[in-house]
């Protein structure tokens, strides 16, 4: 269901760009004439900013560019668990990287009663599924 979610996002997205191509009667899509796109570019350079800031204040040489992206994180029943014939998980998050999407997904679904609780899913893969939001939503 997820990659279904994500698809009609997509869809979504395009929907909204040629209906805002058509209003403004645009020969060609216009970056600069889209409010969200202008929005998400905004919040795009504040990021860019605050990680140049931080590797100046941790005394970096170059700054990382951390660009957040969507990662799907799929987990699924441990070896020997007690209940070998659970159906595996999936998440979708937000993150910079993959690493802190694992991070992430075990912090908000590893304790009691999360998705991964009770000690019985580990990570088993985390991938990239989308590009940054601003190339996309």
């Amino acid at each position: 269901m997820s990659e279904v979610f994500i698809a009609e996002l997509r869809r979504l997205q395009w929907e909204r760009i040629a209906s805002l191509v058509e209003k403004e009667r645009m020969a060609a899509y216009v970056p600069s004439r889209d409010s969200r796109a202008i929005r998400y570019e905004t919040q795009r350079l504040q990021r860019l900013m605050a990680d140049v800031a931080e590797a100046e204040r941790s005394g970096v040489a170059v700054p990382e560019i951390r660009r957040h992206r969507v990662y799907r994180i799929d987990a699924g029943p441990i070896a020997g668990s007690p209940s070998p014939d659970m159906s595996a998980a999936v998440v979708h998050l937000m993150a910079a990287s993959s690493g802190e999407a694992a991070a992430r997904a075990w912090t908000i679904h590893g304790g009691d009663g999360g998705l991964y609780g009770r000690g019985g899913y580990r990570i088993a893969s985390v991938r990239q599924v989308l590009p940054e939001p601003g190339e996309v939503f």
